[in-house]
């Protein structure tokens, strides 16, 4: 009988110990697979046409020309109530490429250009009538440029150019599209 609760007390202090442990590992932090992080990828673009035509707008001081929605950036916020598509990705492309709204070390042009294609998810919510308030997603963009600001050290960002997608995939609520931007890169 000695015996018997003897048997039953270690089996109890395993099953407890074990339960320890499992408790110990299902505590654990796990890292999570990019859910909190918005960069996807770079590459390099230094070689292609288009960079190299750019570049060579930049060297003979050719300006971009601005386009007509960045009339309507007030005071560096994007827009309150604009429609989902392409106006959501015009606003964004123009509050990047003609605003000066974002903030970053600007460098001089450097020879052979360098340049870089850096993608970035963003999000935002759809409302009730189709549309979005895109100024409070905004700090998302200003923290992307933050971002290969910081990638690209020591070297400084000469010209930064966003493409940018919006596809509306819901009619209501939350959606995700990306952003590439192409940097040419500066000292």
């Amino acid at each position: 009988m000695k015996t018997f609760k003897l048997l039953i007390v270690a089996v109890v202090v395993i099953a407890f110990n074990s339960c320890q442990k499992d408790d110990t590992v299902t505590t654990e932090v796990v890292p999570t697979t990019n859910q909190n992080q918005q960069f996807i990828s770079v590459i390099d673009v230094s070689n292609t046409p288009e960079v190299q035509q750019l570049a060579k707008e930049l060297k003979e001081g050719k300006k971009i020309q601005a386009n007509a929605i960045s009339q309507r950036i007030v005071n560096c916020t994007l827009d309150s109530d604009i429609g989902c598509g392409r106006d959501a990705a015009l606003e964004i492309e123009a509050y990047v490429n003609t605003s000066n709204c974002i903030n970053f070390s600007q460098g001089t042009l450097i020879f052979p250009p360098q340049a870089q294609q850096f993608t970035f998810d963003y999000s935002y919510y759809i409302d009730g009538d189709s549309d979005i308030n895109l100024d409070r997603y905004q700090f998302q963009f200003d923290a992307h440029i933050a971002e290969i600001e910081r990638q690209v050290s020591p070297l400084k960002i000469a010209f930064v150019q966003a493409d940018a997608q919006n596809g509306c995939f819901n009619e209501r609520g939350w959606n995700v599209d990306q952003v590439v931007y192409t940097v040419i890169l500066g000292n």
